[in-house]
């Protein structure tokens, strides 16, 4: 792996891109990242990808469009172990939550190595607050990969958290499908899942929602799928992309909630679901710390 661009605020995120095998087609992007309001000692987010660009081509990421397959177990660590090796080994070993994220650039789901970096994760890195994230669209044809997640969290992870984040962002079928065009597992099949999921650690299943104008959230819909003994809401801004931008995507929901926005967590919270709203700093639109953006600008797409 060699680091070809670092970019961004110590104190907020910190975006690398490298280059692996030597091949400028083999660009990925990984984050060091920390919440302005946590101490740094609570809380540390590593932010990795798994794949060079993505198949799936959401309409509100930078990281589609060009695809050259997956990283290896190995390259997905290498990512993590650059990230750590810029701190003590004092800092690893005491913060309490140490975050990995695989949720960059890449759909996990479609890169077998995601399973294998997650076996050797608590083995490689000294973290007793190690927390593993994986973020999905959830594609239909991943369906083994996902039987196979739920007997790595079962017996590798045992009763440490493990958290899943399915990317639902609307539950009309036609905006989903707008949003993530590829096929997805249904919200019934989610609800099943994260009932299965959740059963084996302290942490519910986020089902995430990134607000879009005219993209329809259903508390109702919602509810007819998940239980909420097994799953939470999370709720976030759309980001600011250069594909959002094309798409004429504009986010729903900006530092000031708006009223339509409030009553669906209300409703959201009268169904028994818990709620996460997650509205980010907003420097990182600055330091363009959203997917794909840094690879791009590398590659010259953005001036």
């Amino acid at each position: 792996m060699e680091i070809i661009s670092r970019q961004g605020d110590p104190e907020l995120a910190e975006v690398f891109v490298a280059r692996f095998r030597g091949n400028d087609r083999f660009l990925v992007e990984f984050v060091d990242a920390r919440d302005p309001d946590v101490p740094a000692h609570e809380k540390w987010v590593v932010i990795v990808s798994t794949q060079f660009g993505c198949p799936v081509a959401c309409a509100m990421c930078d990281a589609g469009g060009e695809y050259h397959g997956g990283l290896s177990a190995e390259e997905i660590l290498s990512q993590v172990e650059h990230v750590v090796s810029r701190s003590s080994a004092d800092r690893l070993a005491s913060v309490l939550k140490f975050k990995v994220q695989f949720a960059r650039m890449g759909e996990p789901a479609l890169n077998p190595a995601v399973l294998d970096a997650l076996r050797l994760l608590p083995g490689r890195f000294n973290a007793p607050g190690l927390i593993p994230c994986v973020a999905t669209v959830a594609p239909s044809s991943a369906a083994p990969w996902f039987e196979e997640l739920l007997s790595i969290r079962r017996n590798v992870y045992g009763g440490r958290p493990f958290q899943l984040q399915l990317s639902i962002n609307s539950t009309d079928d036609a905006a989903r499908d707008r949003l993530m065009p590829v096929p997805k597992m249904s919200l019934r099949e989610l609800g099943a899942y994260a009932i299965r999921f959740s059963g084996h650690g302290p942490r519910k299943v986020s089902l995430n929602f990134a607000m879009a104008r005219g993209m329809a959230i259903d508390p109702g819909v919602v509810a007819r799928h998940f239980d909420p003994a097994s799953a939470c809401v999370k709720i976030t801004p759309l980001n600011p992309t250069i594909r959002s931008a094309e798409q004429g995507l504009k986010s729903g929901l900006e530092a000031c909630i708006p009223e339509d926005v409030d009553e669906i967590m209300r409703e959201f919270g009268r169904l028994g679901f818990d709620v996460i709203l997650s509205i980010g700093d907003a420097r990182e639109n600055s330091i363009g710390s959203n997917c794909g953006m840094a690879v791009r600008k590398i590659k010259g797409e953005v001036r």
